[in-house]
């Protein structure tokens, strides 16, 4: 009959299908998950008993599967599009810019790792007390690059400013000129000697200078 004639589509499918099988299974935990793009249904390809599918050499959240047949000959382009489910930080609300991480406005879900820039967070902790740069909405995933630590060293404030080198360690006062977050070096005006110096901004609250 005519319809044996045709390509039967689920077949195609079928094929592109096993060819992605095993990329879902390296990704691990099981948490892969392939969704194949439309075939044109209008497509009448003469059937094949040998489709072959190659596949791009890396996992991207959109791949094109080339089906081909060497007998008949014909070639066919499916958009695949992949997900790699993880158990992430997401937000709990609609959260705006600046906002302070805390566990009242985080919550867990899942989360996409093939979508977006990457930076995906499955600790809270890892969020937690840091600033968000940009608003997120409700449910999006947390993402390690748009985090920021928090200002702890005011322009203008006094500060303890430690120098340490390999013979001593000296402690004294001095004045931040600057705003500073955790790790950031910024400039310090020692109280004595009224020198400006550049100092790191540490985790105890104030500023050192390593010789």
């Amino acid at each position: 009959s005519f319809a044996e004639d045709i390509q039967d589509q689920a077949a195609i499918r079928s094929a592109i299908e096993a060819a992605v099988a095993p990329r879902l299974a390296a990704i691990h935990d099981g948490r892969g998950e392939a969704e194949i793009g439309a075939i044109d249904s209008r497509l009448r390809l003469p059937p094949c008993n040998n489709i072959s599918v190659d596949l791009p050499p890396n996992n991207a959240a959109l791949m094109t599967a080339k089906v081909t047949c060497t007998a008949p000959s014909w070639t066919l382009y499916v958009p695949v599009r992949l997900h790699d489910w993880v158990d992430a930080v997401i937000a709990a609300g609609t959260l705006a810019p600046n906002t302070p991480l805390t566990p009242a406005v985080l919550t867990r879900g899942r989360a996409d790792a093939l979508a977006g820039t990457g930076g995906l967070i499955t600790d809270p902790r890892q969020a937690e007390g840091k600033i968000l740069r940009v608003g997120v909405i409700a449910g999006a995933p947390i993402l390690s690059p748009l985090l920021e630590l928090p200002i702890s060293i005011h322009r203008g404030q006094r500060v303890m400013l430690t120098v340490t080198d390999p013979a001593m360690t000296i402690k004294t006062t001095a004045t931040a000129l600057d705003d500073g977050r955790i790790g950031d070096t910024i400039t310090v005006e020692n109280t004595a000697s009224q020198k400006t110096l550049r100092a790191t901004v540490a985790r105890d609250g104030g500023v050192e200078i390593r010789f």
